[in-house]
């Protein structure tokens, strides 16, 4: 009962208590969170499948088995004692896994934002620079295409150490004074409802393993590949984990990584109403065509509209007010930020 009251407290106060920025930064995200996010990948990086998909399945193995024993214990007493037990043993449970959420990874939602720590200006997100953006993304994709699509065809494999090499940097650069431990995405149980939702990865918060939909077409991965990696960095909101995997691909030298990240930085542009045919090179369209056939035959349009539905407001509950809108508010930092010679982000110090 004690530790069952103790898992309680610790659920309520980890889910009410909202750190200030300064804490976070200092204790949480440059504190006691890169011992833990390196502990963890000591022992993840060691199995094949995700530890993460354990934790979860532990979890709801642990409420029916209690509430099948609890009803059990109900029905022969013919008492509703049990019930209120069983009440406390799920409370318990829920307790026990929001602490350890919000105290291994989603405090993090309280860091301080990027504008506060670069050199980030709101006059330079103008409709014209934003413009000038989708030209050159434009332009990239269009030069880029031939190379990506040659480099993909004599060799499909995606070169994480390279792209790695190109992140590290920039989330050192952002904020990070350590060195985030990270490698290949695990294959996870939840793969079915990823493709049928349309979601691209997520971040195991319980274990910090990067996942990502086994129907991602080749030119997407390197993108969604450094954002997981971002998530695990300690950067939670979506626009920053999607600024440091453009930022990043952009850096990378190789030609998949670079047509991703301008492919993918693109998409989140604010469209125009309608492309001529001139402007894309074919491969271009046929990239396009490709996902929107993959996004046709995979995505259950019901499903989906509920799981993003739930995402939003599982964000805005964790202090991202614009909720799933926040994805494309990469746009306002990758424009609002400039970048140095190295492809950097200018810090504000």
């Amino acid at each position: 009962m004690l530790l069952e009251a103790a898992a309680i407290a610790g659920g309520i106060a980890a889910a009410v208590w909202r750190p200030s920025a300064g804490w976070v930064e200092r204790s949480f995200s440059n504190g006691y969170y890169p011992h833990w996010e390196r502990a963890l990948h000591a022992i993840t990086r060691e199995v094949p499948f995700s530890l993460g998909d354990f934790v979860v399945l532990a979890g709801l193995l642990a409420i029916v088995w209690r509430s099948i024993a609890q009803i059990r214990q109900a029905r022969r007493a013919r008492s509703w004692r049990p019930i209120a037990r069983l009440a406390l043993d799920l409370a318990a449970v829920a307790g026990l896994y929001a602490a350890w959420f919000y105290a291994g990874w989603g405090w993090g939602y309280d860091r301080p934002p990027l504008q506060d720590r670069t050199a980030y200006s709101a006059s330079r997100v103008t409709p014209a620079a934003i413009g000038a953006l989708r030209a050159r993304a434009i332009a990239e994709m269009n030069r880029l295409a031939p190379l990506a699509h040659a480099r993909h065809e004599s060799d499909p494999h995606l070169d994480r150490t390279r792209l790695r090499a190109a992140w590290l940097p920039v989330v050192r650069r952002l904020g990070d004074a350590w060195t985030p431990a990270v490698g290949r995405p695990k294959p996870t149980l939840a793969d079915p409802f990823m493709n049928a939702t349309g979601t691209s990865g997520f971040i195991n918060p319980f274990t910090l393993e990067s996942q990502l939909a086994s129907d991602l077409l080749w030119f997407e991965r390197p993108f969604s590949l450094a954002h997981e990696w971002s998530h695990a960095a300690g950067f939670n909101r979506e626009d920053e984990a999607n600024y440091i995997a453009a930022v990043t691909c952009l850096r990378d030298p190789g030609a998949v990584a670079r047509y991703s990240g301008w492919l993918e930085l693109f998409l989140y542009l604010p469209p125009e109403k309608k492309y001529a045919k001139s402007t894309f090179v074919p491969l271009v369209w046929r990239d396009f065509a490709a996902l929107r056939a993959r996004n046709a035959r995979r995505i259950n349009l019901s499903l989906s509209r509920f799981s993003w539905h739930v995402y939003n407001r599982y964000l805005q509950s964790n202090h991202v007010a614009s909720g799933i809108a926040n994805y494309d508010e990469v746009t306002r930092l990758f424009v609002g930020i400039p970048l140095d010679r190295r492809g950097l982000p200018v810090t504000s110090r």
